[in-house]
């Protein structure tokens, strides 16, 4: 019997009494017919869920589903995800469609965020233990987020962040990974990997989202990726009253119209402000100690940088601490060769991973020592005495020199 696994969990989801699961399957049913060109059977289907979208209510989940046990732990409609649970498979080549996050996997940390962010993601977090009062007004905590940003700032560790604190599994799924060249399994897939988290208690977290949910109008693509959005919007409505859903991508102008529309939030994680890059640099220097002084001229310097991008520089710099201490060179004494080996190593990142840095400040920390310590003054606010005890000068040069460098210096200034 063709199609008989979509009859099976049609039959399945309707002596369950489960609605939207068996509304999710007829629209699986009918984009089956529509790839065996059974136009006709299709535009039956098509109406039928046609029909049963426009009775549809926007009333909340159902209290007893929703209802927070204790302050931030929301009981969602399904079964308990445990380590034993099977994976969804890809059909043709038996790889997993997803990897699962358990809260106790998590480490807890919280991601650094600006101060607005911040605020408001735990907020939506909030939400959860305020179902009552929200179902009062007529609505239901936010279900669908997307996370949109640059590469490094926090995505993937946010979604980790808020299934740790809604003490939820995140089904993490990278939908690049979903991918396939035969035809239509790109979409069962989908199929498969929603199916798997409508039936748990869970968070879905949709990394690399743009991979799946690109326009439908984009002249790059074939025709299958239209089939392929198609199964994601009716995944995505069919879920939307069943469980939370994640999505990130940092090519938020690729994605589909329709799919905005899908999502409740659309949260932008920008580079880190300097407050959160300050924050950033105390997390990832321990147990390394910095004067206040050290620690502002890095918070100047990794300006325009990622989460990601500091983490990299400051591992890198601890390394060539390392070798430094291996290969016996201690030359100096007391703080100020400590700070003179700041500087060394903040110049062996710049040429080992100078990608890492804005051009100006590369260009500075590479040339000369007069133009760095005209910069760390008029641009990054230190003292010139704090200045000469990292550049390894006087301060009475620095203050002379100072006085005869050009204002219109380009390479003082961040371009």
């Amino acid at each position: 019997m063709d199609h008989f696994d979509i009859v099976l969990a049609l039959a399945q989801a309707a002596m369950a009494g489960d609605p939207e699961r068996s509304r999710h399957q007829l629209a699986r049913l009918r984009d089956q017919l529509v790839e065996k060109a059974d136009a006709k059977q299709a535009e039956k289907l098509t109406r039928l869920l046609n029909r049963n979208e426009r009775r549809q209510t926007v009333a909340p989940l159902a209290l007893d589903q929703m209802r927070a046990q204790g302050k931030e732990a929301p009981v969602l409609p399904g079964e308990t995800l445990s380590r034993k649970t099977p994976l969804p498979h890809d059909k043709e080549t038996a790889t997993p469609l997803a990897r699962i996050v358990f809260p106790e996997d998590s480490d807890g940390q919280a991601p650094i965020l600006s101060k607005p962010l911040s605020a408001a993601i735990e907020d939506l977090i909030g939400e959860w233990a305020r179902t009552e009062q929200l179902a009062a007004l007529g609505v239901q905590p936010n279900m669908r987020c997307v996370l949109f940003g640059a590469p490094g700032v926090g995505k993937t560790m946010l979604a980790r962040y808020i299934g740790k604190r809604l003490g939820l599994p995140l089904v993490e799924a990278r939908l690049d990974g979903l991918v396939s060249s035969f035809l239509g399994t790109t979409a069962r897939n989908i199929g498969a990997l929603f199916e798997f988290a409508d039936r748990y208690r869970c968070i879905l977290f949709l990394d690399e989202f743009d991979a799946v949910a690109k326009a439908r109008d984009d002249p790059q693509e074939v025709g299958e990726i239209k089939r392929v959005v198609n199964t994601l919007l009716q995944s995505l409505d069919a879920r939307g009253r069943r469980g939370f859903t994640l999505a990130a991508t940092n090519h938020e102008h690729l994605l589909d119209t329709a799919v905005w529309r899908r999502f409740e939030g659309s949260i932008e994680i920008g580079l880190p402000d300097k407050d959160a890059r300050h924050a950033l640099l105390e997390r990832f220097l321990a147990p390394v100690t910095l004067t206040d002084a050290e620690r502002t001229m890095l918070v100047w310097l990794t300006e325009g940088m990622s989460g990601a991008d500091i983490e990299t520089l400051i591992a890198g710099g601890k390394r060539f601490f390392v070798m430094q201490s291996a290969n016996g060179d201690s030359s100096g004494a007391g703080m100020t060769a400590r700070r003179r080996a700041l500087l060394a190593a903040l110049r062996r990142q710049a040429t080992l991973n100078g990608h890492l840095f804005g051009k100006s400040r590369q260009a500075l920390l590479l040339g000369s020592e007069d133009e760095l310590a005209s910069a760390l003054v008029s641009d990054a606010g230190l003292t010139q005495r704090d200045v000469a005890l990292i550049v390894g000068m006087s301060q009475s040069t620095i203050s002379r020199r100072s006085r005869t460098q050009p204002s219109d210096n380009p390479s003082a200034s961040e371009g």
